[in-house]
């Protein structure tokens, strides 16, 4: 399985390539409903080991928000890099699925404001209203799973 930062990069190399830039919650949602669209499509495939976590402002990946926080709330300009200074993006036409969701997800989410992707993201039924309801920290797969539809 690939990085976080792999797929938070594709985003970063998308945003830059269509001049909408992405700020650190935009970034942080955009891949919750990517992560969500590709579960449901795939049947239950995750695409990465890292877990969600139920933050305040909605569905959090703990290793992209320590990397993007520098960025507070201005657009994100720059890649994450590996310990060779390397900034490894996907390329989306290798995966078909992959492609089909990530798209889907650009063309309807990034034009939306990281508040109104966090309200989407805490509507009632959703996988954090759900995990935020129990006071879970981790949000489940199951639930992760029916917000790839229900989402969208």
């Amino acid at each position: 399985m690939l990085s976080t930062l792999t797929y938070a990069n594709t985003f970063i190399k998308r945003s830059l390539e269509t001049r909408v830039l992405l700020d650190h919650m935009q970034l942080q949602k955009m891949l919750y409903l990517l992560y969500a669209r590709y579960a449901f499509k795939s049947g239950g495939d995750p695409l990465f080991a890292n877990n969600f976590e139920c933050w305040p402002f909605g569905p959090v990946l703990s290793d992209v928000y320590q990397e993007f926080k520098k960025y507070e709330k201005r657009p994100i300009t720059d890649f994450a890099y590996d310990c060779n200074h390397r900034a490894a993006v996907i390329n989306t036409s290798e995966v078909p699925l992959f492609e089909e969701c990530f798209d889907e997800v650009w063309s309807r989410f990034s034009v939306k404001s990281g508040v109104a992707l966090s309200r989407l993201t805490h509507n009632e039924g959703t996988a954090w209203s759900k995990a935020n309801e129990k006071g879970n920290i981790l949000l489940e797969l199951e639930e992760i799973m029916r917000d790839g539809e229900l989402l969208f």
